[in-house]
């Protein structure tokens, strides 16, 4: 027996330490998505139904109602309306501000619009909207006026790539002297898109840059997925349903709390802003500003509503380091067993069934509290561990 654990001990060592180290790497990246792909389809109710205890406020609202343009030194809202807008939301350190219609008023530029962007420079995240055109069956090169150089692209994409729309064109973009202030995402005028193709690069919408900003996820693993159960996964377990295009579906009466932007411009933020609303400013995670008509809601409050929907959607939670080190464990000991306490005739089997009860554990956690593990360093464990039974295991039944 001793002998038959220092064998065991001798081959599976090197090996679990091999496979860690590949794991690392994201050798494996590929079969662990796949795992969780196919947990993701199975769970999808789960994963888009809100959760009750999601904080309700973490998405604020600031709206330019278009009936109070009167009150505005412009309109559309002029650059010093929006640097006063700016100005009051300091406070907001951690928040992603969000502008979804560009920031354009046409050429000449007007007045204040250095201040505007000297009033950007605080805000530790701004994204800013562009506004693009899709065409069906379109393959050319797109008119991007120099900015696909800015716009990031995603890295990871799978699935029916196809059924994304094709840029055609971009419509407007914020002013030249903003867009270095911010990080630009696209949007198409009554729609959600996450992504868009253009050529043969992906690139994110509105609610993607934001949900990447809120996130901290990087597009080297900001990973999408279209077609059938399609979906984006970011950091912190987020993961957003799509439909097979890669748009965002959303509740349009999803409700949203909201602060009105003449607030900021009426006798500064500290007479304006009743303690309410500065403790929402202070506390919010995302802040979407654009113009609002009650009668129609434009982009801007749809965006809003779409990143709050988001938000309240359950997290899917992976076994951090440690547990799964001690899962990892449980699998190395359920090998010894196998070389110790199985025939070699038997231990074939026996390893295929421990790797069955993992797969289905893995399946059930996930079903019940969206909690999953890679699965490929236990079931790689367990299969190497059966290969050495089957050789060196008991030759006979006792």
């Amino acid at each position: 027996m001793l002998l038959r654990i220092l064998i065991w001990l001798i081959a599976l060592a090197p090996l679990a330490w091999w496979l860690d180290r590949e794991q690392s790497a994201g050798r494996f990246q590929k079969v662990d998505e796949l795992f969780l792909d196919f947990l993701v389809a199975n769970s999808r109710e789960k994963l888009t139904t809100p959760d009750p205890a999601a904080t309700k406020d973490e998405v604020l609202f600031i709206r330019i109602d278009p009936a109070e343009r009167d009150e505005y030194a412009g309109w559309p809202a002029q650059p010093l309306d929006w640097q006063m807008i700016l100005k009051g939301l300091r406070e907001a350190e951690n928040a992603v501000i969000v502008i979804p219609e560009p920031l354009s008023w046409g050429k000449p530029s007007p007045e204040f619009i250095p201040t505007l962007a000297e009033s950007m420079v605080p805000l530790s995240s701004l994204v800013l909207g562009v506004e693009a055109q899709v065409a069906e069956n379109f393959d050319g090169p797109a008119f991007t006026g120099g900015l696909d150089d800015v716009i990031p692209r995603f890295v990871k994409a799978s699935g029916d790539l196809h059924l994304v729309p094709a840029i055609s064109a971009f419509i407007t973009a914020p002013d030249e002297q903003l867009r270095r202030h911010g990080e630009l995402g696209l949007l198409i005028d009554k729609r959600l898109p996450y992504v868009l193709r253009e050529g043969d690069t992906f690139m994110p919408g509105v609610l993607a840059q934001v949900l990447a900003r809120h996130t901290r996820t990087p597009y080297a693993t900001h990973r999408l997925l279209l077609g059938p159960g399609a979906g984006a996964y970011l950091q912190n377990g987020l993961f957003v349903p799509l439909q097979n295009n890669g748009e965002v579906a959303f509740d349009p009466k999803t409700e949203v709390p909201s602060i009105n932007a003449l607030d900021f411009l009426s006798g500064g933020l500290a007479d304006a802003l009743t303690e309410e609303n500065k403790a929402r400013i202070k506390a919010a995670k995302i802040i979407v500003i654009g113009s609002d008509e009650k009668t129609q809601p434009a982009a801007a409050r749809a965006h809003a509503q779409a990143l709050a929907s988001i938000l309240a959607l359950p997290r899917i939670r992976v076994l951090d380091r440690m547990e799964q080190i001690v899962l990892w464990s449980i699998a190395a000991l359920a090998g010894l067993w196998i070389v110790l306490r199985t025939t070699r005739q038997k231990a074939p089997s026996r390893g295929f069934l421990f790797i069955f009860v993992t797969i289905v554990a893995g399946f059930l956690a996930f079903q019940t509290t969206l909690l999953w593990f890679p699965p490929t360093m236990p079931i790689a464990l367990l299969s190497a561990s059966s290969i050495i039974g089957s050789l060196i295991g008991r030759r006979h039944a006792s």
